[in-house]
């Protein structure tokens, strides 16, 4: 990995557990309790589209573990929900992206059901409370909606850092 490259993923960290901090201060009325939109798998999605698989997941756990640790989350019940969601996240967004079957906003859509998958299945094997399950429906159809949004703005991002990606991949345009 080139210095470039490894700044770029540093700052892709810093400004993932910027949103995610940011966006905790957010309170979002919904009718599942603690649902976020997710703003901080920007940093992620935009890893997987400029780097890879492996990028993304180093830019995603280490944006989750460093966000706990400053917030003093680290190994709540909060954290352990993310890490269930973003294992989910990672392995469907590397498998859809792989696949050549979808696009930016199919990957990411698939990234946010399963961490909501993840976080359903995390909460009911924490607190033995089945009744969970049934919020599982609503979530999906709110997957669809912060998926769409976060790959929307990735895309523009990955749109106008092109240049900035092909220097740290040592390309040229």
């Amino acid at each position: 990995m080139n210095t470039r490259r490894a700044v770029i993923l540093a700052f892709l960290v810093a400004a993932g557990i910027l949103l995610q901090i940011l966006e905790s201060f957010v309170p979002v009325v919904m009718l599942v309790p603690g649902y976020k939109i997710g703003l901080a798998n920007i940093a992620g999605l935009f890893a997987l589209y400029a780097y890879g698989p492996k990028d993304m997941m180093i830019v995603t756990v280490c944006r989750i573990f460093l966000a706990g640790l400053l917030t003093g989350s680290l190994f709540s019940v909060g954290f352990m929900l993310s890490v269930s969601g973003a294992i989910l996240a990672l392995l469907a967004m590397t498998l859809a992206k792989r696949s050549g079957l979808f696009s930016i906003y199919g990957v990411s859509v698939a990234g946010a059901a399963a961490h909501s998958v993840g976080q359903v299945l995390a909460v009911t094997a924490i607190y033995q409370q089945y009744f969970m399950q049934m919020f599982l429906p609503v979530l999906l159809a709110l997957s669809i909606v912060s998926g769409l949004l976060i790959a929307l703005v990735t895309e523009r991002l990955l749109k106008r850092m092109k240049h900035t990606l092909a220097r740290s991949q040592g390309r040229r345009l």
